[in-house]
């Protein structure tokens, strides 16, 4: 295909989903992909879904509100389906699924859309649904448990036909459009999604994605070091036989502002984020969880809520998936901000190992492109002495003399924003630094929003009194790639 041909294809493409109502969020092609030929000749998509995870209602007051709020988005942009990948309840009581259901009935009445059309609910129960993570079951009797609890006994069945009209399947299959949806519920009720993928192989249609929803992330796909892998990588054995498959999972809660929420190898898989916060892992000093083994004794507290798993109650998100001949565009949006968290990705079916949302391939295209995040030629480092202590800190540590320091939030560089930073502080006579791993503020909100400086803290007894004290601060994006250092010193 000539180039020419193929900036009118995307242009036509991009003027689609501006009339959809898609302005302000650019179309990001996998790097440097070219989409194979034909790829924009549909001028609508085929189909379009919702997608929306780890709602966690009971543990979460505002969750059925924000819910009701993200489901009327949908109908608003003419869903033919919706699509949840697990945690619609915090701790597994039927109350709490009640809620989901009556916030579906009061955006979907009757299941249908505001034009009579039918749209499908399907979900895949998650480990806060199943196994009643969160505790609030504990102590139950033997009658609370029958009336209450959901995984127990024949409640799912009785539930789920009472609440969706839908029988209660380990392993679900619905038809939309034409296009295959596959869910499977929690693992440990071990539904045998290998087996039954071997069985039912013949009846996938090749020439089309066909779409497969579990809680937890396939091992070693999305997301990297936090897919989990809870199914013991049952469902990478399933899935790597079909290049046309495409995995929806949520569970990690990771933000899908990084880049790392689209994966491509044997088949696809994409992050479901989790709509009441955006997450980027427990190992950095300014993120952690009450549960956690180092939140007692840590030295900052948390960027957010620090009884949440660790993310920032402002960085939830749920997706937009439309569906063309030979691509998705997947489309993210901001609970919170109600706007688009980064460019749209294009993405192109069936995945091939060496395609353009190859991790390896991503990193290395971004650093021969120079595509780091980097900070802006006047910024500068603040550093201050608190001998009072400063707010930033734990309780453990309340009130001790510490050194606050502080700096702009790195530039974005050709699409490539900071995802988090490397603070080191070293004064002479030290034989080590003293290191500070944060994940940037606003990572996961919208660009608009994002522009909020870094801070944390030091102890004054990590490092010598009355010495000059060099800080550097590396700005980092998703793949782990650094911009360059700021680099600032401190006389206390």
């Amino acid at each position: 295909m000539c180039a020419f041909v193929r900036i009118i294809r995307i242009c036509l493409t991009m003027a689609m989903i501006s009339r959809r109502g898609f302005v302000g969020g650019a179309l990001a092609v996998g790097g440097a992909a070219i989409l194979p030929s034909g790829a924009f000749a549909a001028a609508t998509p085929r189909l379009t879904f919702g997608v929306v995870s780890d709602i966690h209602i009971g543990g979460k007051p505002d969750a059925e509100e924000q819910l009701e709020k993200v489901l009327r988005w949908f109908a608003e942009k003419n869903v033919d389906a919706v699509l949840c990948p697990g945690d619609i309840a915090h701790s597994g009581l039927i109350s709490d699924i009640e809620k989901f259901a009556a916030a579906w009935h009061r955006a979907f009445p009757d299941g249908r859309a505001a034009d009579g059309r039918k749209v499908e609910l399907m979900i895949s129960t998650g480990n806060h649904d199943v196994d009643a993570w969160g505790g609030r079951w504990k102590n139950f009797s033997e009658g609370q448990m029958l009336a209450q609890r959901f995984c127990y006994k024949d409640n799912p069945e009785r539930t789920w036909q009472r609440l969706f009209g839908q029988p209660w399947e380990l392993i679900w299959r619905r038809e939309v459009k034409g296009y295959t949806f596959i869910g499977s519920q929690w693992s440990s009720l071990k539904p045998p999604i290998e087996a039954y993928m071997k069985e039912n192989a013949a009846t996938f249609d090749p020439s089309k994605p066909f779409f497969y929803c579990q809680h937890e992330h396939p091992k070693g796909t999305c997301h990297g070091a936090y897919s989990m892998g809870d199914d013991r990588g049952e469902s990478v054995r399933a899935l790597s036989p079909f290049p046309n498959a495409v995995a929806i999972t949520g569970h990690s809660h990771c933000a899908i502002s990084d880049e790392r929420t689209v994966w491509q190898g044997a088949f696809t898989s994409i992050g479901a984020g989790c709509m009441h916060e955006g997450a980027g892992g427990f190992n950095y000093d300014n993120v952690t969880a009450s549960w956690h083994p180092s939140y007692r004794t840590r030295l900052m507290t948390s960027l957010a809520d620090p009884n949440s798993w660790g993310g920032d109650a402002k960085g939830g998100g749920c997706e937009l998936v439309e569906v063309f001949d030979g691509h998705l565009v997947v489309h993210r949006r901001s609970v919170a901000f109600g706007s688009p968290i980064g460019p749209a990705w294009v993405v192109p079916i069936p995945a091939r190992k060496d395609g353009p949302f190859d991790f390896t391939k991503r990193t290395a295209q971004r650093k021969a492109q120079g595509a780091v995040p980097q900070f802006a030629a006047d910024a500068k480092i603040s550093a201050r002495f608190c001998p009072q202590g400063h707010a930033l800190e734990s309780a453990a540590h309340k009130g001790e003399p510490c050194i606050y320091v502080t700096f702009p939030r790195a530039r974005t560089v050709k699409g490539s924003r900071v995802f988090d930073y490397t603070v080191e502080a070293i004064a002479d006579g030290m034989a080590s630094p003293v290191v500070r791993k944060l994940i940037a503020a606003g990572f996961a909100y919208p660009e608009e929003y994002a522009d909020i400086p870094g801070e944390c803290l030091f102890s004054a007894a990590e490092l010598p009194p009355d010495k000059p004290i060099r800080f550097t601060v590396t700005p980092r994006d998703c793949f782990g790639l650094a911009g360059k250092p700021l680099i600032g010193k401190f006389q206390s």
